[in-house]
Protein backbone atom coordinates (compact mmCIF):
# COMPACT_ATOMS: atom_id res chain seq x y z
CA UNK A 1 0.00 0.00 0.00
CA UNK A 2 1.55 3.42 -0.97
CA UNK A 3 1.17 6.09 1.31
CA UNK A 4 0.10 9.45 -0.11
CA UNK A 5 1.05 13.03 0.87
CA UNK A 6 -0.91 15.76 0.79
CA UNK A 7 0.42 19.39 -1.80
CA UNK A 8 0.69 20.62 1.58
CA UNK A 9 2.38 18.07 3.47
CA UNK A 10 5.26 18.12 0.61
CA UNK A 11 5.12 21.66 1.14
CA UNK A 12 6.44 21.39 4.57
CA UNK A 13 8.72 18.61 4.48
CA UNK A 14 10.35 20.87 1.41
CA UNK A 15 10.83 23.49 4.05
CA UNK A 16 11.86 21.65 6.98
CA UNK A 17 14.72 19.92 4.47
CA UNK A 18 15.68 23.33 3.08
CA UNK A 19 15.72 24.62 7.06
CA UNK A 20 18.25 21.75 8.11
CA UNK A 21 20.16 22.34 4.94
CA UNK A 22 20.43 26.29 5.93
CA UNK A 23 21.40 25.53 9.16
CA UNK A 24 24.05 22.91 8.46
CA UNK A 25 25.10 25.72 5.81
CA UNK A 26 25.32 28.36 8.02
CA UNK A 27 27.03 25.85 11.50
CA UNK A 28 29.84 24.60 8.65
CA UNK A 29 30.26 28.61 7.39
CA UNK A 30 30.85 29.66 11.61
CA UNK A 31 32.81 26.77 12.12
CA UNK A 32 35.34 27.36 9.25
CA UNK A 33 35.46 30.99 10.46
CA UNK A 34 35.50 29.79 14.31
CA UNK A 35 38.13 27.04 13.06
CA UNK A 36 35.89 24.70 14.76
CA UNK A 37 36.92 21.96 12.32
CA UNK A 38 40.58 23.24 11.96
CA UNK A 39 43.52 20.69 12.99
CA UNK A 40 44.59 21.52 16.45
CA UNK A 41 47.83 20.61 18.45
CA UNK A 42 48.88 20.69 21.96
CA UNK A 43 51.49 21.83 23.08
CA UNK A 44 52.42 22.73 27.52
CA UNK A 45 53.80 25.84 30.01
CA UNK A 46 53.14 25.73 33.49
CA UNK A 47 53.22 29.34 35.27
CA UNK A 48 53.95 29.63 39.00
CA UNK A 49 50.16 30.64 39.38
CA UNK A 50 46.47 30.78 37.34
CA UNK A 51 46.35 34.83 37.77
CA UNK A 52 42.90 34.04 36.81
CA UNK A 53 43.19 31.96 33.74
CA UNK A 54 39.79 29.68 32.72
CA UNK A 55 39.52 27.24 30.25
CA UNK A 56 38.78 28.07 26.98
CA UNK A 57 40.84 31.40 27.25
CA UNK A 58 42.27 32.34 23.94
CA UNK A 59 46.21 32.29 23.24
CA UNK A 60 46.76 34.77 21.09
CA UNK A 61 50.31 35.67 18.51
CA UNK A 62 50.88 39.28 17.34
CA UNK A 63 47.57 40.02 19.01
CA UNK A 64 45.50 37.49 16.56
CA UNK A 65 43.66 33.95 18.04
CA UNK A 66 46.06 31.29 17.76
CA UNK A 67 44.25 28.63 20.16
CA UNK A 68 42.36 28.06 23.49
CA UNK A 69 43.10 26.79 26.81
CA UNK A 70 42.43 23.45 26.88
CA UNK A 71 42.68 22.47 30.44
CA UNK A 72 44.36 23.84 33.68
CA UNK A 73 45.99 21.41 36.11
CA UNK A 74 47.86 22.28 39.50
CA UNK A 75 51.21 20.69 39.69
CA UNK A 76 53.91 19.98 42.71
CA UNK A 77 54.58 23.77 43.00
CA UNK A 78 52.88 25.67 40.17
CA UNK A 79 50.32 25.60 37.58
CA UNK A 80 50.38 23.56 34.06
CA UNK A 81 48.33 24.51 30.99
CA UNK A 82 47.74 22.39 28.14
CA UNK A 83 47.04 24.29 25.13
CA UNK A 84 45.26 23.27 21.70
CA UNK A 85 47.11 24.98 18.99
CA UNK A 86 45.87 25.34 15.29
CA UNK A 87 48.11 23.18 13.47
CA UNK A 88 49.17 25.73 10.63
CA UNK A 89 51.02 28.08 13.58
CA UNK A 90 52.72 25.18 15.37
CA UNK A 91 55.75 26.30 13.09
CA UNK A 92 55.89 29.82 14.76
CA UNK A 93 56.43 28.53 17.79
CA UNK A 94 60.14 28.07 18.54
CA UNK A 95 63.00 27.05 21.28
CA UNK A 96 62.96 31.18 22.47
CA UNK A 97 59.56 31.42 22.08
CA UNK A 98 58.01 32.39 25.62
CA UNK A 99 54.02 32.00 27.14
CA UNK A 100 53.15 34.60 29.59
CA UNK A 101 49.61 35.53 30.94
CA UNK A 102 48.53 38.92 29.46
CA UNK A 103 45.48 41.13 29.90
CA UNK A 104 43.52 43.66 27.51
CA UNK A 105 43.27 45.92 30.59
CA UNK A 106 43.62 45.61 34.54
CA UNK A 107 39.70 44.26 35.02
CA UNK A 108 39.67 42.27 31.56
CA UNK A 109 39.71 38.54 31.23
CA UNK A 110 43.73 36.82 30.85
CA UNK A 111 44.40 35.46 27.68
CA UNK A 112 47.87 33.99 27.35
CA UNK A 113 50.49 36.05 25.11
CA UNK A 114 53.06 33.80 22.79
CA UNK A 115 55.99 35.81 22.28
CA UNK A 116 57.93 34.48 19.22
CA UNK A 117 61.51 33.87 18.60
CA UNK A 118 64.25 34.12 16.60
CA UNK A 119 63.39 32.33 12.81
CA UNK A 120 66.37 30.73 12.96
CA UNK A 121 65.71 28.94 16.17
CA UNK A 122 64.89 25.06 16.00
CA UNK A 123 60.82 24.45 16.08
CA UNK A 124 59.23 22.92 19.62
CA UNK A 125 57.85 19.57 18.46
CA UNK A 126 54.15 19.36 18.96
CA UNK A 127 53.96 18.26 22.82
CA UNK A 128 56.63 19.87 24.05
CA UNK A 129 56.81 22.60 26.74
CA UNK A 130 56.73 26.48 26.04
CA UNK A 131 59.23 28.52 28.25
CA UNK A 132 57.07 31.26 30.51
CA UNK A 133 57.44 34.22 32.38
CA UNK A 134 55.98 35.78 35.04
CA UNK A 135 52.97 38.14 34.81
CA UNK A 136 53.45 41.55 36.54
CA UNK A 137 51.39 42.14 39.03
CA UNK A 138 50.22 45.56 40.21
CA UNK A 139 53.08 46.51 43.08
CA UNK A 140 55.34 45.32 40.48
CA UNK A 141 54.12 47.89 38.19
CA UNK A 142 53.81 50.67 40.74
CA UNK A 143 57.59 49.65 41.87
CA UNK A 144 58.78 50.06 38.06
CA UNK A 145 57.40 53.65 37.73
CA UNK A 146 58.30 54.42 41.01
CA UNK A 147 55.26 55.48 41.70
CA UNK A 148 56.15 56.59 45.34
CA UNK A 149 58.92 59.02 44.72
CA UNK A 150 56.64 60.54 41.75
CA UNK A 151 53.42 61.06 44.25
CA UNK A 152 56.08 62.89 46.62
CA UNK A 153 57.24 64.72 44.13
CA UNK A 154 54.17 65.71 42.96
CA UNK A 155 53.16 66.51 46.53
CA UNK A 156 56.13 68.55 46.98
CA UNK A 157 55.46 70.85 43.69
CA UNK A 158 51.64 71.23 44.54
CA UNK A 159 53.23 72.06 48.11
CA UNK A 160 55.49 75.22 46.14
CA UNK A 161 52.80 76.03 44.04
CA UNK A 162 50.47 76.71 47.19
CA UNK A 163 53.54 78.62 48.79
CA UNK A 164 53.99 80.83 46.13
CA UNK A 165 49.81 81.68 45.47
CA UNK A 166 50.11 82.38 49.32
CA UNK A 167 53.44 84.52 48.29
CA UNK A 168 51.26 86.49 45.66
CA UNK A 169 48.22 86.70 47.69
CA UNK A 170 50.06 88.75 49.95
CA UNK A 171 49.59 92.78 49.75
CA UNK A 172 53.29 93.06 50.94
CA UNK A 173 54.81 90.44 48.95
CA UNK A 174 56.69 91.57 45.55
CA UNK A 175 53.95 91.04 43.34
CA UNK A 176 51.42 93.16 44.60
CA UNK A 177 54.35 96.15 45.52
CA UNK A 178 55.50 95.71 42.05
CA UNK A 179 52.16 96.58 40.53
CA UNK A 180 51.55 98.82 42.98
CA UNK A 181 54.78 100.97 42.13
CA UNK A 182 53.85 99.88 38.36
CA UNK A 183 50.40 102.02 39.16
CA UNK A 184 51.84 104.78 40.61
CA UNK A 185 54.49 105.50 38.06
CA UNK A 186 51.65 105.14 35.25
CA UNK A 187 50.17 107.74 37.07
CA UNK A 188 53.28 110.13 36.83
CA UNK A 189 54.05 109.42 33.89
CA UNK A 190 50.34 110.56 33.07
CA UNK A 191 50.71 113.76 34.81
CA UNK A 192 54.32 114.47 32.87
CA UNK A 193 52.68 113.91 30.10
CA UNK A 194 49.62 116.26 30.72
CA UNK A 195 51.45 119.03 31.86
CA UNK A 196 53.86 118.92 28.37
CA UNK A 197 50.67 118.29 26.58
CA UNK A 198 49.61 121.90 28.37
CA UNK A 199 52.75 123.44 27.44
CA UNK A 200 54.02 123.32 30.75
CA UNK A 201 57.73 123.21 31.34
CA UNK A 202 60.96 123.62 28.92
CA UNK A 203 59.52 120.46 27.15
CA UNK A 204 56.26 121.48 26.94
CA UNK A 205 56.89 124.90 26.05
CA UNK A 206 59.13 123.65 23.35
CA UNK A 207 56.24 121.04 21.80
CA UNK A 208 53.76 124.23 21.71
CA UNK A 209 55.76 126.60 20.62
CA UNK A 210 54.91 127.60 16.94
CA UNK A 211 58.74 128.73 16.25
CA UNK A 212 60.19 125.39 16.82
CA UNK A 213 57.95 123.98 14.16
CA UNK A 214 58.20 126.54 11.50
CA UNK A 215 62.16 125.76 11.83
CA UNK A 216 61.86 122.04 11.68
CA UNK A 217 59.52 123.22 8.70
CA UNK A 218 62.68 125.34 7.04
CA UNK A 219 65.29 122.39 8.09
CA UNK A 220 63.22 119.89 6.00
CA UNK A 221 62.68 122.66 3.08
CA UNK A 222 66.54 122.83 3.23
CA UNK A 223 66.75 119.07 3.63
CA UNK A 224 64.94 118.80 0.34
CA UNK A 225 66.79 121.04 -1.54
CA UNK A 226 70.20 119.47 -0.42
CA UNK A 227 68.21 116.08 -1.50
CA UNK A 228 67.25 117.59 -5.30
CA UNK A 229 71.21 118.68 -5.52
CA UNK A 230 72.22 114.88 -4.69
CA UNK A 231 69.91 114.12 -7.51
CA UNK A 232 71.27 116.30 -9.80
CA UNK A 233 74.82 115.65 -8.71
CA UNK A 234 74.27 111.98 -9.25
CA UNK A 235 72.56 112.52 -12.77
CA UNK A 236 75.99 114.00 -13.65
CA UNK A 237 77.85 111.47 -11.72
CA UNK A 238 78.68 109.04 -14.64
CA UNK A 239 80.33 111.73 -17.26
CA UNK A 240 82.13 112.78 -14.24
CA UNK A 241 83.39 109.37 -14.18
CA UNK A 242 84.41 109.28 -17.64
CA UNK A 243 86.63 112.57 -17.14
CA UNK A 244 88.05 111.14 -14.81
CA UNK A 245 88.62 108.15 -16.32
CA UNK A 246 90.07 109.45 -18.94
CA UNK A 247 92.49 111.76 -16.98
CA UNK A 248 93.67 109.04 -15.21
CA UNK A 249 94.41 107.27 -18.57
CA UNK A 250 95.96 110.68 -19.77
CA UNK A 251 97.90 110.77 -16.22
CA UNK A 252 99.19 106.83 -16.74
CA UNK A 253 100.39 108.00 -20.73
CA UNK A 254 102.32 110.65 -18.97
CA UNK A 255 103.87 108.62 -16.10
CA UNK A 256 105.27 106.02 -18.48
CA UNK A 257 106.68 109.16 -20.51
CA UNK A 258 108.45 110.47 -17.45
CA UNK A 259 109.21 106.60 -16.57
CA UNK A 260 110.87 106.19 -20.03
CA UNK A 261 112.89 109.78 -19.76
CA UNK A 262 114.36 108.92 -16.40
CA UNK A 263 115.54 105.84 -18.11
CA UNK A 264 116.92 107.76 -20.82
CA UNK A 265 118.40 110.53 -18.29
CA UNK A 266 119.81 107.44 -15.74
CA UNK A 267 121.91 106.16 -19.60
CA UNK A 268 123.30 109.76 -20.12
CA UNK A 269 123.98 110.41 -16.29
CA UNK A 270 126.30 106.79 -16.68
CA UNK A 271 127.94 108.10 -19.79
CA UNK A 272 128.42 111.68 -17.94
CA UNK A 273 129.95 109.53 -15.19
CA UNK A 274 132.67 107.89 -17.59
CA UNK A 275 133.86 110.93 -18.95
CA UNK A 276 134.09 112.42 -15.89
CA UNK A 277 136.62 109.15 -15.21
CA UNK A 278 138.25 109.37 -18.29
CA UNK A 279 138.74 113.45 -17.56
CA UNK A 280 139.88 113.09 -14.54
CA UNK A 281 142.44 110.59 -15.90
CA UNK A 282 143.76 113.21 -18.59
CA UNK A 283 143.74 115.64 -15.96
CA UNK A 284 145.85 113.47 -13.82
CA UNK A 285 148.17 112.97 -17.01
CA UNK A 286 148.28 116.22 -17.77
CA UNK A 287 149.20 117.28 -13.90
CA UNK A 288 152.32 114.87 -13.98
CA UNK A 289 153.22 115.92 -17.23
CA UNK A 290 153.28 119.71 -16.41
CA UNK A 291 155.45 118.66 -13.62
CA UNK A 292 158.32 117.41 -16.14
CA UNK A 293 157.74 120.64 -18.63
CA UNK A 294 160.86 122.34 -16.65
CA UNK A 295 163.14 119.14 -17.49
CA UNK A 296 161.90 118.68 -20.59
CA UNK A 297 162.91 122.45 -21.67
CA UNK A 298 166.03 122.01 -20.04
CA UNK A 299 167.03 119.25 -21.60
CA UNK A 300 165.84 120.86 -24.99
CA UNK A 301 168.13 124.01 -24.06
CA UNK A 302 171.01 121.96 -23.34
CA UNK A 303 170.63 120.12 -26.70
CA UNK A 304 170.48 123.44 -28.67
CA UNK A 305 173.56 124.65 -27.36
CA UNK A 306 175.13 121.27 -27.94
CA UNK A 307 173.90 121.52 -31.24
CA UNK A 308 175.02 124.93 -31.78
CA UNK A 309 178.60 124.02 -30.75
CA UNK A 310 178.69 121.09 -32.88
CA UNK A 311 177.60 123.68 -36.03
CA UNK A 312 180.12 126.03 -35.25
CA UNK A 313 182.95 123.13 -34.54
CA UNK A 314 181.40 122.40 -38.29
CA UNK A 315 181.61 125.84 -39.36
CA UNK A 316 185.16 126.05 -38.28
CA UNK A 317 186.31 122.57 -39.71
CA UNK A 318 184.49 123.73 -43.43
CA UNK A 319 186.32 127.01 -42.94
CA UNK A 320 189.41 125.38 -42.36
CA UNK A 321 189.07 123.67 -45.38
CA UNK A 322 188.25 126.07 -47.90
CA UNK A 323 191.77 127.70 -46.83
CA UNK A 324 192.97 124.61 -47.92
CA UNK A 325 194.88 125.43 -51.51
CA UNK A 326 194.22 121.73 -52.63
CA UNK A 327 189.99 121.41 -51.67
CA UNK A 328 189.52 125.50 -52.25
CA UNK A 329 190.26 125.27 -56.19
CA UNK A 330 188.02 122.38 -56.50
CA UNK A 331 185.08 123.62 -54.69
CA UNK A 332 182.29 124.95 -56.81
CA UNK A 333 180.70 128.38 -56.83
CA UNK A 334 179.98 129.69 -52.85
CA UNK A 335 176.14 130.32 -52.86
CA UNK A 336 174.30 132.91 -51.44
CA UNK A 337 174.20 132.61 -47.87
CA UNK A 338 170.95 131.95 -46.00
CA UNK A 339 170.58 132.68 -42.26
CA UNK A 340 169.93 129.55 -40.74
CA UNK A 341 170.09 130.65 -37.02
CA UNK A 342 166.14 129.89 -37.22
CA UNK A 343 165.62 132.38 -34.42
CA UNK A 344 167.05 129.37 -31.90
CA UNK A 345 170.18 131.61 -31.21
CA UNK A 346 169.35 133.60 -27.26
Amino acid sequence: METSYSRAEKSVGLFVIGIAVLMLTTVVILGRGKDWFAEEVTFYTSFKESYNLQVNAAVKLFKADIGKVKRISLGEDNVNVQLAILAKYASRIRQDSVAVVDSPTLIGSEYISIVPGASNSQKIPVGGMIPSIEKKSIPDILKEFEVEKTAMLTVRTIQDLAGLVTLMKDPKGPLLTTLANIKKTTAHLEQITRGIGQGQGSLGSLVASRELVDGVLSNLERVDGLLDDLRLTAGRGPVLMDQVSDNLATIRTAGDGVVENVRTLKDILEDVRGSLITTRAILANLKQGSQDIPRVTLTAREGIREIREGVENIDRVVQSLQRNVIIRSNLPDEPLSMDTDAGVRP
